[in-house]
């Protein structure tokens, strides 16, 4: 909230045109050197102001206010607004690009100033973004930034401040360059971190290239400013999404003089005393992103910004880029044409698109080069063939994860696409990371679309129409599920169709083998989908399924299907199992181990002179390990890691006692646990079967609190009831992530960690600390019960005080949740936030599984009572902290009072539509199948409270109560929301007892009778939506519960005459009838013959003669 203030405060003041004087707080970026001289001749000089700060217009060649573009250049630390551009007497700007880019208008903008009080360029960021409005006054033209070194984070920042400006509404003439930007280029602009440097200290390294020379004062300001330029960055990488970014870092060095303090986190080499050679850091000058490229200029870091003649490459290079930049539709088709575009790339987006790939360690060193190598490796002959297919095979743990991370990011690998197969073409790439341990989304053909797709339209918005036509002229969300298998493969080939001539497309498939037929998982039976073990060496070790089996049968089709396109290679990594061989036969393949043991060798070697320096015939050591391996990374980290923790006695005689191979009942991961202390050992048990239960893998807090059990010990009241008098604090929350960091090491024996890479999710509050397997393998391999049962300090694991635990802990996590972070949102409507939610979500999944398995009835309704409580106290304590960014006295007097007396179950954050309305806990309860708690709940009630309180929550069991999809299936794709489901239909025989009855509420049974059209109608978007991204057995579920559900409402009273008006069609071509409840009962079931005799039930209840109709 305090951000939110500050930036609107200091947008108030950027929409005044107020400019704070040099004397301000904050540290003066005060010059120690010489002062750069413009080279312009005198009639450019008179142009200028004195302090050069502000816009200056180097070129016009606009006709009318609306066409054309703006190009604005803003200089580095210490430049000048026309001197930076300039060399030997050319301003490349006015005197080339102008003319080269047709309708351009050439804006310089200069500044100076303040390092301001947030650690930023706040207050140059505001200038800019008044100065730029000012300017552009009466036109709508896109805009594309320039940016030299430290004039790039002044352009972020100033485009960060836009974005919110749009997203509050406030000073919206400010907020117009945000829309209106289609471009970045930032040339030498450190970005991210560095290796061991930090972004401060990359940012300071850079500050040392400016033509004037820093002192150490603003030096230190820089560095000590990390955490605030982290979060600028972080913040551009959300509000970026949409512009086309393009980082350019200089290849040759700039001489520099800087004393050896000042130096000191310089990325350069000294060449004698007081001067050095220096670059901005290789790493720092880009970053990841879908809508980012990456170049290099052959220039110091100066030149960069300045040539002298159209022939410099350099130069060329501008062009190319401002033109990528700048390419796409007329400015008002464009408009009209971006909100159905962002709807679009919205909805194929999904949180979890880059998770599996931020999860992998990069490579070693250079142990990943061979693959480039023509040399050593058949790959830069694939990129350059014909073949379409490129198979990357290996064994568990051979580290095609890591390899295919590495080729990915490669530049390398890119220049030689651009210099062969791609050269006529334009090229696109993309990848997809399988994961099997994730969500359904992350291992299923539907997660493989929407990421391909995503990446290529965002790359290519024009695209977006081509693929996708049909959705322009809907209302969104549109009738039908858009992210519908066959929707999404209609859209994959209509972009081949219309690009087929100059579309180049190669895509990254990495873990075939992890794949999985999500939407027809319930299609086989319990012993299908049990993993069965052949051998106990080998790939074979892990087991296999039918299920699995099938699902990679049905991945290799779908690559084939693809691989005969003549525009598109892909690259695909896998296991050597059976179908994959037998399915890419006639295609290159590349078997990882045969090339990985001098990788493993480096890996050794630098992990023992790090770990274990002086280490005698440490040579042979790393030799005989890397044999030993068989090719297997991870089998050679977690050996060292064994080794390394022995005495140099024992050294020897570990190496030579340890199993060659990961899997089964004798391998190193067996031999990890059988090293653990008996007590460790049932401490391991516990821990892996809460991740393997766990709804999505749980957060250290989660699973720290689930491991403490429901109860304590010592008093046998509830923990949650407990942490009532000992409220959780930062150093509580501190302190149980850092135990249970430590227990995963002491007792898991590190095959679960604690993710640690940055959150890829604004949503999330601890996404960057979930508890995984450290490889799918180790997931595998914990499954097996003949493990656990060779283990002596193992005892039998209670499913149901595991799912127990799980609920109290994810309800425990929701109390603590405040201390880390605000769990409602106000903007642009009062919420839950989607995590917090999703804890609520899984509490209650978690509840479900064992309502009807719990024994301690009185201890399992007084935890869901606590989470009620919890939930509900966060809400009401979140409204009465909520202080209006603007005055408002109705807040207080009126909308307070009456927010707070809604209950929290009523604000489900939304992706699309209204969220359910929901009057107490126990609506939601009931739409969790909740049948023992609601039936503990009502008969606690007298007579008359509990007829009333059944009669409120008969609605409910007999209907849906919202379209719309919750925002939580963005953090994980196995979730659904509990109000598209008909709940148990043993959840209508407890409320009928109670007293309820259909007549007493005249829109009960309309609503029931229409909700079967959501499972019987193909037009339904809840009915589509379960075929293809559930389950058939849930609908079939849902079918049978609508069924069930209306015989006993007949049963109860309900009226066969009602009559009932219908809607069908859609928008222009909806219409309304009225129609009998009668008819439309036999309307919805007639025709399906699974239920053909109850119908006739029904239709006898009804007072008709009932008959069998099979056909329609």
């Amino acid at each position: 909230m305090n951000r939110i203030k500050e930036t609107l405060a200091r947008l108030a003041r950027a929409a005044r045109g107020s400019r704070e004087s040099s004397s301000s707080s904050g540290l003066r970026l005060d010059r120690a050197g010489r002062s750069s001289s413009s080279t312009l001749d005198s009639r450019e000089k008179v142009l200028l102001r004195a302090d050069g700060r502000g816009p200056l217009i180097l070129f016009d060649g606009t006709q009318n206010g609306q066409e054309g573009i703006d190009i604005v250049f803003v200089h580095g630390l210490f430049g000048s607004r026309a001197g930076s551009w300039t060399k030997a007497g050319v301003c490349y700007p006015r005197d080339f690009l102008g003319q080269d880019i047709s309708g351009a208008r050439i804006i310089a903008w200069g500044w100076t100033g303040t390092l301001g009080s947030n650690g930023t360029f706040s207050e140059q960021a505001e200038s800019l973004l008044a100065d730029i409005s000012r300017i552009r006054s009466g036109t709508n033209r896109p805009i594309i930034f320039i940016g030299h070194g430290l004039g790039g984070l002044v352009i972020k920042e100033a485009l960060v401040t836009a974005a919110m400006s749009r997203i509050y509404g406030a000073h919206v003439e400010l907020g117009n360059v945000y829309p209106r930007t289609i471009g970045c280029i930032f040339l030498g602009t450190p970005h991210v971190r560095s290796g061991k440097r930090s972004l401060g200290e990359c940012i300071a390294a850079a500050a040392l290239l400016s033509p004037s020379t820093p002192n150490s004062q603003l030096l230190r300001s820089l560095r000590d400013s990390d955490k605030v330029f982290e979060n600028q960055h972080s913040t551009f990488l959300m509000i970026s999404r949409d512009i086309r970014v393009v980082c350019v870092r200089e290849k040759l060095p700039s001489t520099v003089a800087a004393s050896t303090e000042v130096a000191r986190d310089a990325d350069g080499m000294e060449l004698g005393k007081g001067t050095m050679q220096m670059m901005v850091p290789r790493e720092s000058a880009a970053y990841e992103s879908f809508n980012v490229t990456r170049h290099d200029m052959v220039a110091n870091h100066l030149d960069l910004a300045r040539f002298r003649s159209r022939d410099e490459p350099g130069y060329s290079q501008m062009v190319s880029y401002v033109t990528k930049v700048s390419s796409g539709p007329t400015p008002a088709e464009a408009e009209a044409r971006e909100p159905r575009n962002q709807e679009i790339l919205n909805s194929l987006y999904f949180d979890t698109m880059t998770e599996r790939e931020s999860r992998i360690d990069p490579a070693y060193g250079q142990t990943c080069e061979w693959i480039l190598s023509p040399s050593l490796s058949t790959f830069p002959k694939f990129l350059k063939s014909q073949d379409s297919v490129m198979w990357i095979s290996g064994n568990a743990g051979s580290g095609k994860s890591t390899l295919m991370k590495h080729i990915w990011h490669s530049e390398k690998l890119k220049q030689q696409l651009l210099d062969g197969w791609a050269n006529e073409g334009d090229l696109h790439m993309a990848c997809f990371f399988m994961f099997e341990g994730g969500n359904r989304i992350q291992k299923s053909y539907e997660g493989f679309l929407r990421s391909v797709l995503y990446q290529i339209l965002s790359a290519r918005r024009d695209l977006i129409k081509v693929a996708f036509p049909s959705f322009y002229d809907c209302p969104w969300p549109p009738p039908v599920l858009f992210t519908s298998i066959n929707n999404l493969n209609q859209g994959f080939y209509s972009i081949f169709a219309h690009m087929s001539e100059s579309l180049r497309l190669i895509v990254f498939i990495d873990g075939l083998d992890e794949y999985r037929i999500m939407e027809r998982k319930d299609h086989y039976e319990p012993k299908e989908l049990d993993i069965t073990y052949e051998k106990d060496t080998g790939d074979e070790s892990w087991g296999q399924s039918k299920w699995a089996t099938d699902s990679h049968a049905e991945i290799s089709k779908l690559v084939m299907s693809m691989a005969y396109k003549d525009v598109m290679k892909l690259v695909v990594t896998s296991r050597e199992l059976p179908v994959f061989e037998e399915a890419f036969s006639d295609f290159p393949r590349i078997k990882l181990q045969e090339h990985t043991e001098r990788s493993i060798t480096q890996y050794v070697a630098g992990r023992l002179e790090d770990e274990a320096p002086g280490l005698p015939d440490s040579k042979n050591l790393c030799k005989e390990l890397a044999q030993k391996s068989g090719g297997d990374i991870l089998w050679a980290r977690l050996a060292i890691d064994m080794v390394v923790g022995s005495s140099l006695r024992t050294l020897r005689s570990t190496l030579d006692s340890l199993p060659t191979h990961l899997g089964g009942p004798d391998g190193l991961y067996m031999r990890m646990l059988e090293n653990l202390q008996p007590e460790y050992q049932q401490s391991a048990s516990r821990i892996f079967n809460f991740v393997l239960r766990a709804q999505q893998p749980p957060t250290l807090i989660t699973l720290a609190l689930s491991e403490e059990g429901y109860l304590d010990s010592a008093t046998s009241e509830l923990r949650i009831v407990r942490d009532n008098t000992h409220p959780y604090n930062n150093a509580t929350i501190h302190r149980l992530s850092d135990q249970m960091q430590r227990r995963l090491q002491t007792c898991c024996a590190g095959l679960l960690l604690a993710e640690t890479g940055p959150s890829t999710n604004s949503s999330s509050v601890e996404t960057g600390h979930r508890v995984v397997f450290v490889h799918q393998t180790t997931k595998e391999w914990v499954r097996r019960k003949d493990i656990w049962q060779r283990l002596p300090g193992c005892t039998p694991i209670d499913i149901v005080e595991l799912d127990f635990s799980l609920l109290s802990g994810c309800a425990r996590h929701i109390k603590a949740f405040s201390v880390l972070r605000p769990p409602i949102l106000a903007w642009p409507n009062w919420r839950f936030r989607p995590d917090a939610w999703l804890l609520i979500a899984n509490a209650l999944r978690y509840a479900e599984r064992i309502d009807n398995e719990v024994a301690d009835m009185p201890k399992y309704c007084e935890l869901l009572d606590e989470l009620d409580d919890t939930c509900q106290q966060a809400w009401v304590t979140a409204l009465q902290n909520h202080k209006p960014l603007h005055e408002d006295p109705d807040w207080y007097q009126v909308r307070l009072p009456n927010f707070c007396r809604r209950h929290w179950a009523n604000f489900e954050p939304m992706d699309a539509g209204k969220p359910p309305k929901r009057k107490d806990f126990l609506s939601l309860a009931v739409q969790a199948n909740l049948v023992r708690y609601t039936a503990s709940k009502l008969n606690r009630l007298d007579a008359e409270a509990r007829k009333k309180k059944a009669q409120e929550l008969l609605p409910y069991v007999v209907s849906p109560k919202a379209e719309g999809f919750s925002a939580c299936a963005g953090l994980s794709g196995d979730y659904w929301d509990f109000h598209h489901d008909m709940p148990d239909s043993r959840l209508l025989d407890i409320l009928f007892e109670a007293g309820a009855s259909p007549r007493e509420d005249e829109r009960v049974w309309p609503k029931a009778l229409k909700a079967g059209r959501h499972y019987f109608s193909r037009g339904s978007v809840t009915m589509t939506h379960l075929l293809e991204t559930s389950s058939s057995t849930k609908l079939m579920e849902n079918r049978e519960r609508w069924v069930a559900a209306i015989k006993s409402l007949l049963q109860h009273g309900a009226d066969p005459r009602t009559e009932i008006q219908v809607t069908t069609g859609a928008a222009e071509d909806s219409s309304t009838a009225t129609i009998a409840a009668l008819d439309l009962i036999r309307e919805t079931l007639e025709g399906e013959p699974e239920y053909a005799f109850e119908l006739v039930e029904m239709e006898t209840l009804m007072g008709r003669r009932g008959s069998v109709g099979i056909a329609r």
